[in-house]
């Protein structure tokens, strides 16, 4: 079963930026040729062109990253956060699952530093470090999440449909406290 995490204001508004910065590009390019020397057309067109590529390109790579964010359990607990982390879990190497109302109130969920991820607001994904060195993999759009721990790693996960996967989790066999 697939669990998904749907876009944020402050995901979509990247979005929209990735998107919107390389037409700007394009637009200014075009507009200012009419003011350079007609023999450095052709090398401001092409460093337009390539800078407005280079931006859509990674606007397209991190959006659909983005689209494909999710759990999956299945005979395997699979969770992605392309481009990010991909971690692959056995039903035995889950030490401890518990759902926490709000894991900004939880000393021990602090987050310390951004090691591989991305995150606006309430939106993060990705790997992160937490304030006692632990390594986490963070899945979230909220407060509300189901923090698994590992022996080596913290999974903080927050599908829109909560309910649904610690449901999953415990049909599974893990038990969610």
């Amino acid at each position: 079963m697939r669990f998904g995490l749907s876009s944020t204001s402050g995901t979509i508004f990247m979005d929209a930026f990735s998107i919107g910065l390389p037409l700007l590009i394009c637009f200014v390019t075009v507009f200012s040729l009419r003011r350079i020397p007609r023999s450095q057309r052709i090398a401001a067109t092409a460093i337009g062109v390539g800078v407005t590529l280079l931006v859509a390109a990674l606007g397209v790579f991190f959006l659909v990253g983005e689209l494909r964010t999710g759990v999956v359990v299945g005979e395997r607990m699979v969770v992605e956060t392309p481009p990010f982390a991909s971690v692959s879990v056995e039903r035995t190497d889950i030490l401890r699952a518990r759902v926490v109302a709000d894991w900004t109130q939880e000393p021990d969920l602090a987050v310390a530093v951004r090691t591989n991820g991305t995150g606006m607001g309430s939106y993060l994904t990705g790997r992160f470090r937490l304030e006692d060195g632990r390594s986490a993999v963070l899945m979230l759009s909220g407060p509300a999440c189901v923090v698994i721990e590992l022996k080596d790693v913290v999974l903080m996960l927050a599908p829109d449909d909560l309910d649904g996967f610690v449901r999953a989790l415990q049909a599974w066999g893990v038990p969610v406290t």
